[in-house]
């Protein structure tokens, strides 16, 4: 009786070693499982975060593409603009030419005319005379005021079409420096996240490698209970066959001495 009573307090004392066991691993592998879904998460933010600054890059470079794009269609606009004027300049600048040959000559003829005699010249002198140098005057009037009225427009467009150049240009090498400031900050944002995630991904594999390994300890453990627990209850089975033999063997034993004492 108290090698059974010693077996079935062997026997608790093992079902709550178990438990324990049990229960400390449950706990274990709950933390692991909560840290795993943290690093996912983590993981996961990070590379949300990634696409939404090459999102931001590639709008920003689409941008300066297009300004570039109106830049040079506004270049070439201004290009034919100053091309027109430079012809318009010559066209005007032949007819005063023309104008300046034609007054010259004119005045020429009269001085021709003046010295051929006092009538000649005072017939000259007279209302054709003055109507033909009244208009010598205002074409010469109004040639000036044309080729300073396009000389101005001219130089005005070409100031305004260098400052415009040169500033573009000046913002050109601005935008050009600060792209390639803002790709190489992108690059290395870009490196960090990724070694981020790398070292994420390292603990997760170590976390993996350290939940497996505990999987395995807790199923050698739980076998190690079923092979003690299996051989605790083999004796107590043999004995009761052993006290079950002694049994038959007193029975047996009784029943000739009855006989013989009838």
């Amino acid at each position: 009786m108290s090698g059974i009573k010693k077996g079935k307090l062997e026997g608790k004392r093992n079902n709550s070693l178990l438990m324990d066991c049990f229960g400390g691993s449950k706990n274990r592998s709950s933390k692991c499982e909560k840290d795993f879904r943290g690093l996912l998460e983590k993981v996961r933010l990070l590379q949300d975060e990634m696409k939404a600054i090459m999102c931001e890059r590639e709008k920003e470079s689409r941008a300066y593409e297009r300004d570039v794009m109106v830049f040079a269609f506004k270049e070439a606009e201004w290009k034919q603009e100053k091309k027109k004027l430079k012809e318009e300049v010559k066209r005007l600048r032949k007819i005063v030419e023309e104008k300046e040959e034609k007054i010259k000559g004119m005045e020429d003829g009269l001085l021709l005319v003046g010295e051929k005699g006092e009538k000649s010249h005072n017939w000259l002198l007279s209302g054709n005379t003055s109507f033909w140098v009244e208009q010598m005057r205002e074409e010469r009037l109004w040639r000036d005021e044309a080729v300073d009225k396009w000389k101005k427009l001219y130089l005005a467009i070409k100031t305004e079409l260098d400052d415009l150049i040169q500033k573009t240009q000046g913002d050109g090498l601005y935008w050009k420096a600060e792209e390639e400031e803002m790709i190489e900050e992108l690059k290395m944002e870009v490196k960090a996240k990724e070694d981020t995630i790398e070292e994420l991904k390292a603990r997760l594999a170590l976390v993996e490698r350290e939940e497996y390994k505990r999987a395995r300890e807790v199923d050698i453990l739980r076998q190690s209970l079923r092979i003690m627990s299996s051989r605790k209850t083999v004796p107590s089975f043999t004995i009761s066959k052993s006290k079950l033999r002694i049994v038959k063997q007193a029975k047996n034993h009784k029943v000739p001495s009855c006989s013989s004492a009838w």
